[in-house]
């Protein structure tokens, strides 16, 4: 069988390196898929962790090295001079796959031997997008065109370099990209009027969809927009009358005019097998991060589910499918619903009664800690709403039996072990990390007392306060050998992922924890965490052996004590650490998402939940309030939107004025 290599120039964004090669091998058949050559352009050293984490992982990945920072084109001429299979993939790090994208590919090209290079129709790639459909996972829109248009494939005016395959003839003959290009832009179109001087075709295969974010390396920067400009000019210099005369057949037979032209409504009709409700996506808000995970990961082992949601904040993460509207849920056909927080499991029951499906209460924490306690009994009723509880730790699951007579099944979090796993050869501590959560229950009032502690006792220590609290009056610091490094929030997981690979410590003071993501992180970025008995971290954490567990949460002199032991132990701290890295290795999100797929697709029978009279007098209270909060979202989520037509700089100076006259108006 024919072999495929795949050629993925890599610049900075580890986070979309990671999803591609997952979703590459994930997708693709073994027998087709040749050498995968990861070239790193010079990157930084999350990135060149993220590589090498990925090379361990998968023995068909070469890592080629640019001694300095070389750009995209001579970076993927580098790859395509390795190269020596039959076709050569040339893959951006924001592309995502979908199920036998290469093997359609190959197959047009069976089909036709004089195409020379095709491309995919992409959510993202000029004038071959075709957005993702409201509800849709890229995955589903790669199959909603391949039972629409199978076989099928229309000439390209022009290429897309995000995802193009090239036959090993047209490369001989073509050559490689030219390097006239610089640091890129243009050069894929170049390259494809190169091979129609030699015969070759050009295609795009309107069967095949992949994901593609774009300027994730680049960005949209002036400087950007002038290399654009420079290239378009040499490239209409060379082609302009060809590209011309190309673009008018093109207009009359545009492909993605003619999806757009054939696909019903009817056809757009989905069948989900679980829906999730978030209330809002928020950066700061861990819980949502692990939702959108789960389900990113499970669109790409084709799963058909997706979020539904009220409001939606700044969330900078990636989405490899488009959330849906909770007002537009009436459209869609579904055969569960998941609820994601106590007070939103009321409102997903009604959902859930409305349209016949089974409820799953996807449960992170100990919610009845939550407010202060305050929401105790709306947090112990919605325990009794679902007809599935899936939760994320025994801790849990043994919690919510003990005190509300409730089973549930437990799936454990995961985490992006080859982003995060970093391999800390530090002899001795340098650096400590805190996060500060603005939250009581995690205990940031213990946190700050230790940051004083420790620059009044150590020397010559680095310390990393990351907190998203704009109104924290931090303590002095008099010691001139303690550095202090302020991260204010909210950080992108790439942020974070970069702060405690350059940390040996890690401290946490929480009162209580569903399953305590964070500190499992930072033992696979190469921490020792030193943290408060909060519960769910326990799960992994065994005291001694891969981290230190305290007791007693706010006495801070116990979480000095081990540091003392730590830094004056040398032995110690290398076992411990040792260990860290052993159990974060087991918690591999790659791992865990087998157990999603398992539990989504197994039945879950609707329980009949009789409840008392209190209970009911509850139930709709928390339901009414419930759909007066959905209504302001809905209005917040419409000036959101509003808000961002307004150009950032005038949304500035606007703020700037509205700050002035509100301190005029106090003055007075």
């Amino acid at each position: 069988m024919k072999k495929c290599d795949v050629i993925i120039p890599v610049y900075k964004s580890p986070e979309w390196v990671k999803l591609c090669i997952y979703a590459l091998f994930k997708n693709t058949d073994e027998k087709v898929l040749g050498t995968v050559y990861l070239v790193n352009d010079c990157n930084d050293e999350l990135t060149k962790n993220c590589l090498n984490n990925l090379a361990d992982k998968y023995p068909k990945i070469k890592i080629l090295k640019n001694e300095k920072n070389l750009g995209f084109i001579k970076t993927t001429n580098k790859g395509l001079k390795e190269s020596k299979a039959d076709y050569a993939l040339l893959l951006n790090t924001d592309c995502i796959i979908a199920e036998n994208t290469i093997s359609k590919l190959i197959k047009h090209i069976e089909n036709n031997k004089k195409i020379g290079l095709i491309c995919p129709i992409s959510s993202n790639a000029a004038n071959l997008t075709l957005e993702m459909f409201e509800g849709y996972s890229y995955m589903q829109m790669d199959k909603l065109l391949e039972r629409k248009f199978s076989g099928m494939c229309f000439d390209a005016c022009t290429v897309v370099g995000n995802c193009l395959l090239i036959t090993r003839e047209c490369l001989d003959k073509t050559g490689y990209l030219d390097e006239a290009y610089g640091t890129g832009y243009g050069e894929e179109t170049d390259y494809q009027f190169k091979a129609m001087k030699h015969g070759f075709e050009a295609k795009v295969a309107i069967d095949t969809y992949v994901f593609h974010k774009s300027e994730v390396s680049f960005g949209t920067s002036k400087e950007k927009q002038e290399k654009l400009n420079k290239n378009r000019q040499l490239f209409f210099s060379r082609w302009g009358e060809e590209y011309n005369r190309l673009m008018e057949k093109y207009i009359k037979n545009d492909p993605i005019k003619y999806i757009n032209d054939n696909i019903t409504e009817k056809d757009k009709k989905l069948d989900f097998e679980f829906l999730t409700y978030l209330i809002g996506f928020s950066q700061n808000a861990g819980g949502v991060h692990t939702v959108v995970d789960m389900i990113n990961y499970l669109s790409i082992n084709g799963v058909n589910c997706n979020i539904i949601y009220s409001f939606f904040n700044k969330y900078d993460e990636i989405l490899l499918f488009k959330p849906i509207e909770i007002e537009n849920l009436k459209k869609f056909n579904f055969n569960k619903i998941v609820s994601t927080l106590y007070y939103s499991t009321y409102f997903c029951k009604n959902i859930a009664e409305k349209y016949n499906v089974p409820l799953i209460y996807f449960a992170q924490g100990y919610e009845p800690y939550f407010e202060n306690g305050a929401d105790y009994g709306v947090a112990e009723l919605s325990y009794k709403l679902p007809d599935k509880i899936l939760t994320v730790s025994e801790y849990l699951k043994n919690r919510y039996m003990d005190m509300f007579a409730t089973n549930s099944v437990v799936i454990d979090n995961g985490i992006n072990y080859d982003l995060l796993f970093h391999n800390n050869n530090n002899n001795k501590i340098k650096t400590i990390t805190f996060t500060l959560r603005n939250n009581p229950l995690k205990g940031d009032f213990i946190l700050i007392d230790l940051i004083k502690k420790i620059s009044q006792k150590y020397t010559n220590l680095e310390i990393n306060i990351m907190y998203s609290n704009d109104k924290i009056v931090f303590p002095f610091n008099d010691n001139q050998t303690i550095k202090i490094n302020k991260y204010m929030g909210p950080l992108s997981r790439k942020e974070i992922a970069s702060i405690l690979q350059r940390s040996d410590i890690f401290i946490d003071a929480s009162f209580t924890e569903g399953f305590g993501l964070m500190a499992l992180e930072a033992m696979a970025a190469g921490n020792i965490p030193i943290v408060s008995n909060s519960g769910g971290i326990c799960e992994y954490i065994e005291h001694e052996r891969n981290g230190f567990i305290i007791d007693d949460v706010n006495n801070i002199y116990h979480y000095i004590e081990i540091l003392d032991r730590l830094i004056n132990d040398n032995k110690l701290y290398k076992e411990i650490k040792e260990n860290c890295e052993k159990t974060a290795k087991e918690y591999d999100y790659d791992k865990i998402v087998d157990s999603y797929i398992k539990f989504f697709r197994k039945e879950i029978k609707i329980k009949n939940n009789i409840l008392n009279e209190e209970e009911k007098e509850l139930y709709n209270i928390v339901l009414n309030k419930r759909f007066r909060i959905d209504k302001k979202n809905k209005t917040n989520n419409f000036l959101y939107k509003i808000c961002k037509l307004v150009p950032k700089r005038i949304r500035i100076a606007i703020k700037k004025v509205i700050e002035k006259i509100y301190k005029f108006t106090n003055e007075r």
